[in-house]
């Protein structure tokens, strides 16, 4: 069953996108229509954003079990757009597409989850988040590892970094960089706990070890990064 066409003050020209002249230009209609006669799976959808405005952006936003796609149409150029998200994570995939069957194909391939670096290969002109793919694959946290040892200095210390990389406990868990300092958390899902410890900057070349956990009385400074990471598995709960 196809839904009702949304209350459209300014739809989509139809000379722009041709393909819509059966919907009175409603992108949402649309989409549905056409996804119908492709027999392909595509999950309840809704208008995005303000539809009443003629120099706006038309969206239209396709839930999931797996995330939100959101399906933009420019109006001045027949130009689509797609967006997967994840949540709590952000963009998955994102680009634009030549046509609506297109858009349709991969709404459909989202919403039967097929596996992010297969629907990159598929799409190739599509951009796929390295770190939604690695989430995906179970190796958020080595990749995450990977990441923040190449930050730049301004961001993070990398000899703080790589002590802390090379205790097997600390390794094993997710490294969350903020305002230059160093935590972690159990999953690389937001929101992160605030129970593991954290390793802040301290002067010019230390840093105070604390944690939420514990008291002010239990605040660690270290001189160096290896006596730091040692803090660091000093203040890990159930130490």
């Amino acid at each position: 069953m196809h839904p009702e066409p949304a209350d459209l003050h300014a739809p989509l020209d139809t000379r722009t996108y041709p393909e819509l002249a059966a919907d009175a230009g409603d992108p949402l209609v649309g989409l549905n229509r056409i996804a119908g006669a492709a027999g392909a799976a595509l999950a309840p959808s809704r208008p995005w954003g303000r539809w009443d405005a003629s120099q706006d952006s038309l969206a239209v936003a396709v839930e999931s079990g797996r995330g939100t796609c959101f399906v933009t149409f420019e109006r001045h150029q027949h130009v689509i757009g797609v967006r997967f998200t994840l949540p709590w994570i952000g963009n998955a995939l994102a680009g634009t597409v030549p046509a609506l069957q297109d858009a349709v194909a991969l709404l459909d391939a989202w919403h039967n989850r097929l596996p992010l670096d297969e629907m990159g290969r598929q799409w190739p002109t599509l951009t796929t988040s390295p770190f939604a793919v690695a989430l995906e694959q179970g190796r958020a946290i080595p990749y995450k590892w990977q990441e923040i040892r190449s930050l730049p200095a301004g961001l993070i210390d990398s000899r703080l970094v790589e002590a802390a990389f090379a205790a097997p406990q600390l390794r094993a868990l997710f490294p969350v960089v903020s305002h230059g300092a160093l935590t972690f958390s159990d999953t690389p899902i937001p929101p992160h706990p605030d129970h593991f410890p954290r390793a802040s900057p301290h002067g010019e070349h230390g840093w105070i070890v604390d944690s939420a956990e514990k008291s002010a009385s239990d605040r660690l400074v270290a001189a160096t990064a290896e006596e730091a990471a040692d803090c660091l598995l000093r203040l890990l709960p159930g130490s």
